[in-house]
């Protein structure tokens, strides 16, 4: 399997289990169109704390449920600390998020949607 960012095959191969390939292929895309379209309103937003709080939680669970580790403990660092930092340190943490989130999404294309969701 081509390397990507942090991934659990164990949570996946889970989801994939219960719901199936072809559903977890459908709900797979979904997060993932709906997830860049949060990225993308981070990145144009006024830099608003609390929005950045809210949607790094949202990123966080969805990127659970799929075992994207790297992405989803970096939208909890940034839910646990999105009212306290200061401006500039939550620009670069939402920057840095977008990257994760692009790595995150080419991997899952590549590799998890071109195979059907079938997991070495």
């Amino acid at each position: 399997m081509k390397s990507g960012p942090a991934f659990e095959k164990d949570t996946l191969r889970l989801l994939v289990s219960e719901l199936g390939a072809e559903d977890a292929t459908e709900v797979l895309k979904a997060f993932l169109e709906d997830t860049a379209e949060k990225i993308g309103v981070l990145g144009t937003a006024p830099l608003d704390p609390a929005f950045i709080r809210q949607q790094a939680h949202s990123i966080k669970s969805s990127a659970g449920t799929f075992g994207f580790v790297e992405l989803s403990e970096l939208a909890f660092s940034i839910e646990q600390s999105a009212l306290s930092m200061m401006p500039d340190r939550l620009e670069r943490a939402t920057a840095r998020l977008e990257r994760v989130f692009e790595e995150t999404a080419e991997f899952a294309r590549s590799v998890l949607l071109a195979a059907d969701m079938e997991i070495a």
